[in-house]
């Protein structure tokens, strides 16, 4: 998977292709948790978890490269943004389901 990324950073330089495969990653995981909540009967919207997803994935990632993980786009490094992206689902799930958020004010059920 290197090469295959190695040739779309030559294309469109490191960060940007990164930034790409990470929001590829964390929206597909953010999209599985939004499934699996709803094979709970939870009430989740789909774009607070597909953002959760997003923003799991790229702190995760970033985490890595400066930890020294490896550079950007290395396996290692999306591999550690696709656990951020599960664990940040995770978190936020929990944390809702907890009843730890505030209520929305701006939508009204």
């Amino acid at each position: 998977m290197d090469a295959t990324l190695s040739a779309a950073a030559a294309f469109i330089g490191a960060p940007n292709a990164q930034f790409l495969a990470l929001l590829l990653i964390g929206g597909a995981i953010g999209w599985c948790a939004t499934k699996l909540s709803r094979l709970s009967r939870a009430d989740v919207r789909a774009g607070a978890l597909l953002l959760a997803g997003i923003t799991g994935a790229w702190l995760a990632a970033e985490f890595a490269v400066r930890a020294g993980f490896g550079q950007r786009c290395a396996d290692a490094v999306l591999v550690a943004g696709a656990f951020g992206a599960a664990l940040f689902c995770l978190a936020w799930r929990t944390w809702h389901y907890f009843g730890g958020a505030a209520p929305d004010i701006a939508v009204r059920h």
